[in-house]
């Protein structure tokens, strides 16, 4: 860009946006800090910012999603438990015929060694 006058050099905006980049560019030379290290920290730091964000709004809709729930609402309806009912409903469907009685389950021998057949 000229500045009209025929020499050109360019306008002094131009000279001065030069400079602060040139300042800039000696900086972050003998800083790698200031141009790797320190955006990395940010994204890091503000990232986790907006995750924490993200996940207590989640969690305030989901609680009052919850607390809108009455109480019938949310749990679903039981029936009573009757320990007579249960025996002629088991009795009708067929699971328990009558003739049902306890068993003992066949176990190992004494001598033959419970763990340590797992161990090989």
């Amino acid at each position: 860009m000229h500045n009209g006058t025929g020499n050109g050099d360019p306008e002094p905006e131009a000279w001065t946006r030069i400079r602060r980049q040139a300042r800039i560019q000696r900086i972050t030379k003998r800083h790698p800090f200031l141009s790797v290290g320190l955006p990395f920290l940010v994204a890091v730091v503000g990232g986790s910012f907006v995750l924490l964000l993200t996940q207590e709004t989640k969690y305030e809709i989901r609680d009052k999603r919850i607390q809108n729930l009455s109480m019938d609402e949310a749990l679903p309806p039981r029936r009573k438990f009757d320990i007579q009912e249960e025996y002629f409903r088991m009795k009708s469907k067929g699971d328990w015929n009558g003739s049902w009685e306890p068993r003992r389950v066949p176990r190992a021998p004494e001598d033959e060694p419970v763990f340590d057949r797992y161990d090989k």
